[in-house]
């Protein structure tokens, strides 16, 4: 039945294309077809019929014979030379003029085909074939029709994807039968290629296959490398223990996990230029290259454990303790920030502004003063209200953890007159009686920076839980009828943890 009504449809096509010809078909009189005439002494080739509103095709030829061409001046001949040569162009044009709108009119006849319902076929079939039947010229409306069938046939081929879904398209199931008919157009067989293959396309419907001398589209591109990344993603092999600065600020190591192989990759084995030393380190030199001073790495491990065990002991007993870290640059920001939010602790990003410890009454008046709370020993805040004579009270820091002591000398001068204690990183040009407790290391370096401050607020964080586990079994045991509650207890539990 599909079959049958693809023959009806093309048969209608052609009457239908056929009649409308016919109708634009206009013969000349007392002119033959493609006769010869003659203008002059020129002679033309003149079709007998034109088609629609383009000009009937004329061809200029010259009549001049050999002996009469020899006696023309070159100016004669160039210029019939060129009369020609203009002949053969409006011919050309003409002809292309004229398969335009072939072409153009052939294309609304196959919409108004496809929008045509099918039970109006038959019907305007039988008007067509009875306009066709009242033509004199049987024959030449036979010649027509094979020459415009063999037309189609050759020229207006569609894939068979454009077509699957019209109307009278009679597409043979060539995956189900696994035979390749001729109702399978030479075109889309010359469009098979790798991406277009019987999975992709049952599941991907919409995607349209490129031809081979064509690149690859968009879509085939994806599909392609979506397949690379299944098949091949997973092959080769993985790098493994490899420095990637995020661990050393998300997740750093502790003490017990240094040794100096870490710190020496690290850098912190590198020291400043010989003019710049200061004789005060010279204990902590191992040697020179270069004219660099190299620090030995066992002082500064032994200098590193020493400075942990003392932030350890402050954050379990509950200090303050301030992070100073004033280089322009972001990654240390970041660092100085991550390691505050871990031990619970407060830093200095920026610029350290002198008097902010001895002075800071009056360098805090330009502020704004927030309204003080009380917090336990777990850091959560009591919600009782602050007495006035502690609200006025200048909190200072039990701790101050600098990073580039050689950039904030004010700071240290602060610490020292205050009687804070300080741990800097103390390079070869440092003065280390300044620090109470120095750390031979380059200071100049940001992966070193936060190396050491991830070591050092790591210990700051097991100080935290130490607290925080002696203050909660403090909290269980308060709940038990007969405990002293009293801050003597808390001290106990947290020197026993």
């Amino acid at each position: 039945m599909r079959h049958n009504l693809y023959n009806v449809a093309q048969k209608y096509f052609f009457f239908h294309f056929l009649s409308k010809l016919l109708k634009n078909l206009k013969p000349r009189k007392n002119v033959e077809p493609d006769m010869m005439i003659k203008i002059g002494n020129k002679s033309a080739v003149v079709s007998a019929f034109r088609l629609g509103s383009s000009a009937c095709s004329v061809r200029m030829y010259s009549g001049v014979t050999a002996e009469q061409e020899a006696g023309l001046s070159q100016r004669e001949i160039r210029e019939r030379a060129i009369a020609e040569a203009i002949a053969r162009e409006e011919e050309a044009a003409a002809r292309t003029k004229a398969l335009r709108e072939m072409k153009e009119n052939t294309r609304v006849l196959i919409n108004e085909l496809n929008n045509m319902p099918v039970s109006s076929i038959r019907s305007r079939l039988d008007t067509l074939q009875k306009d066709l039947s009242k033509i004199d010229n049987q024959e030449k409306i036979k010649q027509l029709d094979e020459e415009l069938e063999e037309f189609m046939l050759e020229q207006m081929k569609i894939p068979h994807y454009e077509i699957s879904n019209r109307p009278w398209s009679a597409e043979s199931n060539i995956r189900e039968t696994g035979q390749d008919t001729e109702a399978q157009d030479e075109v889309s067989r010359s469009i098979q290629s790798t991406t277009a293959s019987n999975s992709l396309t049952a599941k991907f419907p919409a995607l349209r296959p490129t031809p081979d001398y064509r690149p690859y589209s968009e879509q085939e591109l994806f599909l392609r490398q979506l397949n690379y990344a299944r098949n091949s993603g997973d092959l080769g092999s993985k790098v493994t223990k490899v420095y990637t600065p995020r661990d050393e600020v998300k997740s750093p190591k502790t003490v017990n996990e240094i040794n100096i192989s870490s710190l020496l990759a690290a850098g912190c084995h590198l020291g400043h230029s010989k003019a710049m030393w200061r004789p005060s380190t010279q204990p902590f030199i191992y040697g020179e290259y270069d004219n660099i001073h190299l620090i030995d790495l066992n002082e500064t491990l032994s200098a590193l454990k020493r400075a942990t065990t003392i932030i350890k002991g402050v954050s379990s007993k509950g200090g303050v303790i301030l992070y100073v870290g004033t280089l322009k640059n972001w990654e240390q920001h970041r660092a100085l920030e991550e390691a505050a939010k871990r031990s619970h602790g407060y830093y200095v990003s920026k610029r350290w502004i002198p008097g902010t410890i001895t002075n800071f009454t009056e360098v805090t008046k330009q502020m704004e003063k927030d309204d003080r709370i009380e917090i336990d020993m777990s850091d959560e805040p009591t919600e009782r209200p602050v007495d006035h004579s502690l609200s006025e009270k200048i909190i200072k820091p039990d701790l101050v953890v600098i990073m580039n002591p050689v950039e904030n000398r004010n700071c240290i001068t602060e610490c020292i007159k205050s009687r804070i204690p300080t741990i800097g990183l103390c390079d070869t040009d440092m003065e280390p009686s300044l620090l109470t407790y120095p750390i031979p290391c380059n200071d100049d370096s940001l992966r070193v920076s936060s190396f050491m401050l991830g070591i050092l607020s790591k210990a700051a964080e097991e100080g935290l839980q130490i607290r925080l586990e002696a203050f909660r079994e403090y909290k269980s045991k308060s709940s038990q009828p007969g405990f002293n509650a009293n801050s003597e207890n808390i001290r106990k539990n947290i020197s026993k943890a």
